[in-house]
């Protein structure tokens, strides 16, 4: 079948249905461990105690799946993304009985650390292979495919983890992923590509990794929300990513190429996403905080307030794939990032004069739109720049950066607010309170304190839009063409 009868013939055609839905199981599998397991986290700390290190049960998982996925990339580029799917896939099925099994906190921590390594394993597979297996102009439509069970996920995974808590224990939500990761494995067994006759053979990069797993700990810390300790986060980063530089010029198989970052073929996409994404997350991550603390509405309703976003970076998903057809990555990518500027300034001003909950929901799903449209298209544009034999490399590589501005956006998103509300108020402990999820009311300084610091929190994210808009356009003014092997 040529490239182009696959285009033509879409996505769920009779020749790629099979293909197409074993991917969209696998990315099923890591939204709903993503989604679904705050919904379990008070129970758990009821069950096992050492609520201290309850945190940690979801913090250790991005860890590690940051760290696997830079390491399954030089895998996959090198004895193919099918052997990596099975052991992930596997890997995950084990580690999540794990979890359900754990004793104690300590060994759910454990056991998290572990799912997190198979999870972004099966993750990075799935990004490559979309590169490998579809035609360049097909894989806007899978990727919004994959957007789709990310939206259905957010709303339906942490409806069913509360139902399975209420009915059959916390250990439930862990349980679920064995059928579901079943599924997607027999689906996926023998769909995922093999390793391309030119693949490299590579060894494990110990050093590498180990600096790898040293910067995403220090971006993880700054997660705390302590300006402390974001300083100390960037430090560390720094500095182990100036070891890491001549360690990649030393190692033969290093486990990132500092090329496929600095590039001037892929350097403005990845700043871009890191920074787009980053805010948008880190500003969306406080949400319902702020709508609990400072507006007063229910637990469940501020809940729900993550569907806005998040429905619209599935539904943009699917307009991009028909944009980029038409006109071309770079200029959807510029106009996506001006597009959620726009609605984060809408954001701005629903938080900043307090107007009705229904215009911040709109001006959310306005700025969600614009967000999912660049998440899509950054990937895009990247598989069309990369040779296919480093595929697994170029997706693992940004996925990874991605995960680090994710991570830098919710920390220094946490910075403002809880600064600000402890030197308003100094009760800043109401504040990690409602963010633990507990249903406790805020006396009103309080409340006043945490919507200004949710105000300066939405600003400091338009300044961040504002570089990324100029990131945007050096992607526009540099345009590359498409590598022929890639499309």
């Amino acid at each position: 079948m040529t490239t182009t009868a696959a285009t033509e013939e879409g996505i769920f055609s009779p020749n790629w249905r099979g293909t197409t839905i074993a991917v969209m199981a696998a990315v099923g599998i890591v939204a709903y461990n993503n989604l679904a397991v705050s919904a379990a986290l008070p129970e758990v700390g009821n069950d096992l105690g050492d609520v201290a290190l309850l945190p940690w049960t979801i913090s250790v998982e991005l860890l590690t799946s940051g760290v696997a996925m830079l390491a399954a990339g030089p895998l996959i580029d090198s004895i193919g993304a099918r052997r990596i799917f099975r052991v992930g896939a596997m890997g995950f099925i084990v580690t999540s009985i794990l979890c359900a099994a754990a004793p104690s906190m300590m060994a759910l921590v454990g056991a998290r650390a572990l799912q997190g390594l198979f999870a972004g394993l099966v993750m990075t597979v799935v990004l490559a292979a979309i590169g490998i297996l579809y035609p360049e102009r097909t894989r806007a439509r899978v990727f919004a495919a994959n957007s789709t069970v990310w939206g259905v996920t957010s709303v339906a995974g942490p409806t069913a983890a509360a139902g399975l808590v209420a009915t059959v224990g916390w250990q439930g939500v862990f349980l679920i992923n064995v059928p579901v990761a079943l599924i997607a494995a027999y689906l996926a067994w023998n769909k995922m590509p093999t390793a391309s006759e030119q693949a490299e053979r590579t060894r494990i990069d110990g050093r590498g990794i180990a600096l790898v797993t040293v910067i995403t700990a220090s971006a993880l810390a700054t997660a705390q929300g302590s300006l402390a300790l974001v300083g100390v986060g960037l430090a560390v980063t720094l500095v182990a990513a100036a070891l890491y530089l001549p360690h990649e010029r030393r190692a033969p198989h290093p486990v990132v190429r500092i090329a496929h970052i600095v590039s001037s073929k892929f350097r403005a996409v990845h700043l871009t996403s890191a920074i787009v994404v980053g805010t948008a997350l880190g500003i969306h991550a406080f949400l319902p905080v702020y709508l609990r603390g400072a507006r007063g509405l229910s637990t469940a309703a501020a809940a729900f307030s993550i569907v806005w976003m998040s429905s619209a970076w599935s539904v943009s998903a699917f307009i991009a794939g028909q944009l980029q057809r038409r006109f071309g990555p770079e200029p959807i990518i510029l106009g996506a990032v001006i597009h959620a500027t726009c609605g984060l300034t809408a954001v701005a001003v629903s938080v900043a004069t307090e107007a009705p909950i229904w215009m911040l929901f709109a001006s959310l799903f306005w700025t969600g739109s614009g967000i999912g449209c660049v998440s899509v298209t950054g990937v895009v544009t990247l598989q069309s720049r990369v040779e296919l034999n480093e595929m697994g490399r170029i997706n693992a590589v940004h996925q990874f950066l991605r995960t680090v501005g994710i991570t830098y956006g919710v920390g220094l998103a946490g910075v403002i607010i809880f600064t600000t509300v402890d030197r308003r108020t100094g009760d800043v402990e109401a504040v990690r309170d409602l963010l633990g999820g507990e249903d406790a009311a805020v006396n009103q300084p309080v409340a006043d304190a945490l919507a200004a610091g949710y105000t300066y929190t939405v600003f400091a994210g338009l300044i961040a839009m504002a570089l990324a808009i100029t990131s945007a356009l050096a992607l526009v003014r540099g345009r590359v063409k498409p590598v022929p092997s890639a499309a």
